[in-house]
């Protein structure tokens, strides 16, 4: 395996937005733009009642310090509503996700197993040349695509709509505090992106020493009866041991950088927790602020934080899903070599 598998290029990524453009214009296009509308609306009402909640919880919070009763009711029923409406929209968020999801992988597996056979690739995917594991990649390298693009491009949305909503509300509490953030963030993207680059490539492997092992396997269940009759059974229990050893020891390099990814991610985390009342809290003792507004500030540090860190919180998953693409891209690239026309994606 060479350095450059696991890498995404210009003309992966141009495959992947032809590919993501390609099923919007599809027939089954239609119903999915309006699935993506319907997203994008779910996902404003969900940041409008982020909002909504962080005031609510202000106002509640300062009652209880205020000892005022009918404000501690009426605040505590806003609560409730809040909640059984979030509850709502995101169970209807969720859904909406899944079932275009399921639809873009359905469309997509359809078109990519039907080039698969009409240019009779099947022969091509042979030789010095080859492309490894082709089943996994039209079966779960197109789900993990599929899904988990889906899934990162609503998550970017929402990050943005995050920003738009809640740096205002940031900004009102402290400016002080919202420079921070932005700060914190900032750096801890950065150095994820040091401590766990590494991982795109091991998990590209990964997957192809995972597809080896499991072939290794359907061919001894296949040759069972060869094998008895030539005695062979050493030879092929040292071929499988062998596949063991990759996925072990690959694994284990994985699992290495990934501890060193969770010390620095679980500090990170916690100190989210700790910043925003080490700020507001002296505001509150000097009486510039009221105390429902630390509770305040909490949440909205934590909402913001989250949206600006999407490379911290996410970057295991990134990794994986970086592999993916490179991967079907390789897959891609070589039926386009193999036959003629539009691409599987494209």
């Amino acid at each position: 395996m060479n350095g450059k598998q696991g890498a995404i290029s210009r003309k992966t990524i141009w495959r992947l937005l032809n590919a993501i453009g390609f099923f919007l214009k599809s027939r089954v296009g239609h119903k999915a733009r309006l699935m993506l509308v319907g997203l994008i609306l779910l996902m404003l009402c969900i940041n409008g009642m982020n909002v909504t909640n962080s005031y609510v919880g202000r106002y509640f919070m300062t009652a209880i310090e205020n000892r005022d009763s009918a404000g501690f009711v009426r605040y505590a029923w806003f609560y409730v509503a809040v909640f059984a409406c979030s509850t709502l929209v995101g169970v209807l968020f969720r859904f909406t996700e899944e079932r275009l999801g399921l639809l873009w992988r359905e469309w997509l597996t359809r078109r990519i197993t039907g080039v698969y056979i009409e240019r009779h690739l099947f022969q091509h995917l042979v030789g010095e040349d080859m492309v490894s594991n082709p089943d996994q990649r039209m079966t779960e390298d197109v789900r993990a695509l599929t899904t988990t693009t889906l899934s990162f491009v609503l998550m970017m949305l929402n990050a943005t709509l995050t920003v738009l909503s809640f740096s205002g509300v940031l900004w009102n509490i402290s400016p002080k505090l919202f420079l921070v953030a932005v700060v914190y963030a900032l750096g801890g993207s950065l150095l994820t992106i040091w401590l766990g680059r590494p991982l795109i490539r091991l998990n590209y492997r990964q997957s192809d020493f995972e597809a080896d092992f499991r072939s290794v396997l359907i061919q001894v269940q296949r040759e069972g009866n060869h094998i008895i009759s030539s005695g062979t059974e050493l030879d092929v229990k040292q071929k499988v041991n062998e596949r063991i050893d990759s996925v072990v020891a690959n694994l284990q390099r994985i699992i290495a950088i990934n501890r060193n990814l969770s010390f620095f991610t679980s500090g990170y985390n916690y100190m989210i927790q700790l910043i925003p009342v080490l700020i507001v809290a002296p505001l509150f003792i000097r009486g510039e602020v009221d105390f429902g507004v630390i509770g305040q500030s909490a949440m909205a540090f934590a909402t913001l934080l989250g949206a600006f860190s999407l490379i911290v919180t996410q970057f295991q998953a990134i990794s994986t899903y970086a592999s993916v693409v490179a991967r079907l891209s390789e897959f891609v690239e070589h039926a386009e070599r193999c036959g003629k026309g539009n691409s599987p994606t494209g």
